[in-house]
């Protein structure tokens, strides 16, 4: 079949996008559409591979393609529908000469001036340009901010593309520069699924994309990366209860960089915590002075409560919310109230309803195992949380909802524990995201 070459076919292989590159760029701009029209039905708009490979081929019917998709298009390239599929705009492309084979010298043996600049070109020549780099470290930067939000259901699709995209990079030629770049964006949109699959609860798939994120950073010698790897696998192992790995993980991070800024994760989020779990008080004590610390050495640290995912260094509010629950964990209850107060401001400003329900959870929590327990505070704060927490919660939150009705136990007779109690069921946990392999590029 011959191809019709539009303008939409020169602009895409101008960019050098490949289709998953294409529909990171098309959903940010179905988005962007969505908020300036007032239309949410646009959000809903995809680009089936079919459809891209139909537009690259040229073979559109005569009323071209669906208004919607036409909307998004035009929106993205800043051109309409007719001038994208038509002609591409007159252009001169340089012959370059061909010379004349050359005589072979006395002697023999020599190769031809025009093949010797042609390897060469083979070898050199990349397939990256640096605008898929950008495009990529947007597109990583954009989940990080908006996951809190849409959580793990919604971006899980997006971060298997820009996953899939890079691997595809990866497979052609590059300057070892942009190879650098193309491998420690590799382990971080690798590091990005399985932080999701922890959050949806898939161990071993959390495991395995922890598994491949390392040997990306590995490759470039991506310290930072390999430590933020580390604590996510920290994560992991501690969420299926496997405590003495989850410590031994993160003290395996820690030990590459004991001080980079991405240690006081590896010491609040991962040692404390587990160490916690595992009933030794001292060691967590130990742990959180040393998150603490660390954290009072840097001198620029991100404000706020940071995204659980990002890859930045924990902001103070953060690793004081992960202390709190490391706290809750040893029963010592006063020091969970006490950060919990520190940071309840901050907390209540947060744009992440994950953030405001865990430490409500935990606080709600420390009111049952205090002295003198409040039982309907605690519920009553139980039951906000989860209202807060949305209609998909992820892993941890209702693994911290089920523990506060499990310490209940002696109440259970009380009203305000059957009503905690029916809250949670309406919750109807599932695995936020199905687990599946990805297609190979």
């Amino acid at each position: 079949m011959t191809v019709r070459t539009n303008y939409f076919r020169v602009l895409v292989q101008e960019r050098r996008w490949t289709y998953e590159a294409l529909c990171i760029q098309w959903k940010r701009a179905r988005a962007e559409l969505a908020e300036k029209d007032g239309d949410p039905r646009l959000t809903g708009v995809d680009l089936p591979r079919r459809t891209f490979d139909r537009w690259m081929k040229g073979e559109l019917s005569e009323r071209g393609p669906r208004p919607d998709s036409a909307r998004v298009l035009e929106h993205l390239f800043g051109m309409t529908t007719a001038v994208l599929f038509g002609p591409p705009p007159g252009r001169t492309t340089a012959q370059q000469p061909t010379a004349a084979p050359a005589p072979v010298l006395p002697g023999g043996g020599w190769e031809r001036p025009g093949d010797i600049l042609l390897q060469a070109q083979e070898l050199t020549v990349s397939n990256t340009d640096p605008a898929l780099l950008s495009l990529a470290s947007e597109s990583i930067e954009s989940i990080v901010q908006r996951y809190e939000d849409q959580g793990p259901q919604q971006l899980a699709g997006e971060a298997r593309l820009l996953r899939r995209m890079v691997r595809t990079l990866l497979l052609g030629r590059q300057s070892s520069g942009q190879r650098q770049q193309l491998f420690g964006l590799a382990a971080r949109s690798s590091g990005l699924l399985a932080y999701m699959a922890v959050n949806a609860g898939h161990a071993d798939v959390a495991e395995a994309y922890c598994v491949e994120a390392e040997a990306f950073a590995g490759q470039v010698g991506d310290v930072g990366a390999k430590m933020w790897v580390l604590g996510t696998r920290a994560l992991n192992l501690y969420y299926v209860g496997e405590y003495a790995a989850s410590d031994a993980a993160a003290a395996q991070g820690i030990a590459l960089s004991p001080q980079s800024p991405q240690a006081i994760r590896l010491w609040v989020n991962g040692r404390a915590r587990a160490l916690a779990r595992q009933g030794d008080a001292r060691g967590t004590v130990r742990a959180i002075g040393q998150a603490l610390d660390l954290s009072d050495q840097q001198q620029h640290l991100p404000g706020g409560v940071t995204s659980c995912i990002s890859f930045e260094a924990y902001s103070p509010a953060r690793t004081l919310a992960n202390a709190v629950t490391a706290h809750l964990s040893t029963g010592d209850v006063s020091k969970v109230l006490e950060y919990a107060g520190q940071i309840e401001d901050l907390v209540e400003q947060s744009p992440s309803q994950w953030t405001r329900t865990l430490v409500s959870l935990d606080v709600a929590t420390a009111l049952l195992r205090q002295g003198r327990p409040d039982l309907e505070q605690a519920l009553s704060l139980g039951a906000q949380a989860l209202h807060t927490s949305g209609s998909a919660p992820i892993h941890s939150v209702w693994q911290r909802a089920t523990e506060l009705l499990q310490h209940t136990g002696k109440w259970q007779a009380e009203p305000a524990v059957r009503d905690y109690a029916s809250e949670l069921a309406a919750l109807n946990y599932q695995p936020a995201v199905q687990a599946q392999p990805d297609p190979r590029p």
